[in-house]
């Protein structure tokens, strides 16, 4: 994991941890669900940390997105 998506796999998991666990195995679309938080989690890093202006493809690669969704996905399902 890149220090871009490890970072984003992190302030998701910290910030959005109440989200993370409301998604169930069983849900109709779990990884849908997870993938909007993912988004949700890049918004606000965006608005914390960055400056005004700057785009979530800026800082964050489609790649990194699929690999922290892929991650948090992985990790509902084994819970």
């Amino acid at each position: 994991m890149k220090a871009e998506a490890r970072e984003l796999y992190v302030f998701t998991t910290d910030h959005f941890e109440k989200d993370i666990q409301r998604i169930k195995p069983d849900c109709v679309a779990p990884l849908m669900a997870v993938r909007q938080t993912v988004n949700k989690a890049m918004d606000k890093y965006i608005k914390d940390y960055c400056e005004a202006g700057s785009k979530k493809e800026d800082i964050f690669s489609q790649e990194d997105f699929l690999e922290v969704s892929n991650k948090i996905y992985d990790e509902i399902i084994t819970r």
